[in-house]
């Protein structure tokens, strides 16, 4: 086996169990769906995305991007005294941040609640959710020392028991209280609570208590550039939600976020794939034979991003008719746009080493805040005239505006000689394949099968393209191998 197909093999390895669980900790709102269209209206489902909105904005204004400095630098740093200093310091000021932010969204609960939801029917609900800013982020740097520390399995472990924390408490408050939307609340605020507590106490069993003010100074300065970027992000990802509410109502924001939902699971692939790639990345680039692996797992990624894409496509309308009442059937429409703009954006980030290499961050910003601006032109002139569609097609056309823009800088500093005709022709055929499943009918089980024949020829299709190498094939059957006799893990 080569060095860049051992190298892709380990990456893989160590993705598939990150994706298993990262997907168990978002799992939650899938399975909970059929409870959540039956004991929520989409109102409420829209609300409960609003309330998210506000706390990823504070959290990005407070600082809690600061764990994302936290994994660099633990990971480059020799000294396992000064690495446990790092990780501590960060725990303690996401902890004082996270708790300052939650503080302002309660105290000024009453404004935002009319700004969001346009009333203050939500506005308890806000302020009691206002404090899973702290325990998301406690967790977000538990789970992340696990990653550094390379613990997939219990990584995966974490995840499992905190999936079935989550939904017995949403089964509880929701189907057994009948508590609606409080009940979403009390059981994330309790869920979160506990698994923030406990991993907390883990990261500092392990590391001990430290606080250093230099550290912390290194890692708010590495992470100042992200933040703009966060922000011209979190605009992009979040804004199309306030502007379809502002333009429509909450039910329709609560039927885009559904869309989202379901067209998240691309996102929790790429991000499962980030947890082990982003370190592996910096360790490929000292290697002679560097670029040719670059070019081996974007192959790779590509191929299992615009296969899972084609398939929330094609199978959405169908999954919403099972899983949904009728009220939300109209949701599945949307998310072939959402699955792309999602695909874009992936690409974007795989693009971005060179600039992570030579620390030029700023340019991640500027890619931030362009796209921004061209969202904020789609969202006010395209969501006004075809409301849900037009949100998702602005995400579509500044996520690839993002790729183009940063793909063009990261080269400059690093080019990794990545070749974009083969995802061309894939992207290509994806549509051409999506839009056929689309126009079939959706009341026949005839039909169905026409689209499960469509999606096989697409994975043939795929799989004979001529860009594909004999190693790639010969990995991609060994890693099929690998998951189909994948054992649940046991605790590590």
């Amino acid at each position: 086996m080569s060095k860049q197909t051992g190298q892709l093999g380990k990456t893989a390895q160590h993705s598939a169990i990150y994706a298993i669980g990262t997907m168990v900790s978002r799992l939650t709102g899938l399975v909970m769906l059929p409870i959540y269209t039956r004991y929520l209206t989409p109102a409420d489902y829209g609300a409960l995305t609003l309330f998210t909105i506000a706390i990823e904005l504070m959290g990005i204004l407070v600082g809690l991007r600061i764990s994302q400095a936290m994994f660099r630098y633990y990971i480059l740093e020799e000294s396992e005294d000064q690495k446990k200093v790092i990780v501590s310091t960060v725990l303690v000021t996401v902890f004082i941040s996270s708790l300052f932010g939650a503080m302002l969204l309660f105290l000024s609960s009453s404004p935002l609640s009319v700004i969001l939801f346009g009333s203050n029917e939500y506005e308890f609900e806000f302020q009691l959710f206002a404090f899973t800013l702290v325990t998301n982020a406690l967790s977000a740097v538990g789970l992340s020392f696990i990653r550094a520390r390379r613990k997939p399995v219990f990584f995966v472990n974490v995840s499992i028991a905190t999936l079935i924390l989550q939904v017995s408490l949403n089964v509880y408050f929701i189907v057994m209280l009948d508590m609606h939307v409080k009940g979403v609340v009390f059981s994330s605020l309790i869920s979160g609570s506990i698994v923030a507590v406990l991993l907390s106490v883990y990261v500092f069993w392990l590391v001990g208590f430290h606080y250093s003010k230099s550290m912390a100074w290194k890692l708010v300065q590495y992470v100042a550039p992200l933040i703009l970027a966060s922000l011209g992000t979190f605009f992009v990802a979040y804004a199309d939600k306030y502007f379809i509410r502002i333009y429509s109502n909450l039910a329709e924001v609560g039927l885009y976020a559904l869309a989202a939902r379901v067209s998240s699971i691309l996102g929790t692939i790429n991000l499962s794939f980030n947890m082990s790639w982003m370190a592996d990345r910096f360790e490929v680039v000292k290697k002679d034979n560097a670029r040719e692996i670059y070019g081996q797992v974007f192959r790779f990624m590509s191929t299992v991003l615009i296969v899972t894409g084609v398939g929330l496509a094609i199978f959405a309308n169908d999954f919403f008719r099972v899983m949904t009442d009728p009220e939300f059937y109209s949701a599945g429409n949307v998310v072939s746009l959402l699955a792309l703009s999602t695909i874009f954006q992936s690409y974007a980030t795989f693009c971005n080493f060179g600039i992570m290499l030579e620390k030029k961050t700023r340019y991640m910003a500027e890619a931030s805040w362009y796209k921004a601006i061209l969202s904020l032109l789609g969202y006010m002139l395209l969501i006004p005239f075809i409301g849900l569609y037009g949100a998702a097609l602005t995400l579509v056309i500044s996520n690839l505006f993002e790729l183009y823009w940063t793909n063009m800088r990261a080269k400059k500093l690093y080019d990794m000689q990545l070749e974009w005709m083969p995802v061309f022709w894939m992207m290509v055929l994806a549509s051409l394949c999506t839009v056929l499943a689309l126009v079939l009918p959706l009341d026949s089980i005839y039909y169905f099968g026409l689209r499960v024949l469509l999606f096989v020829l697409f994975l043939v299709a795929i799989y004979i393209m001529p860009f594909w190498r004999n190693e790639d094939k010969v990995l991609m059957k060994s890693i099929a191998r690998k998951v189909l006799r994948f054992k649940a893990p046991g605790f590590s």
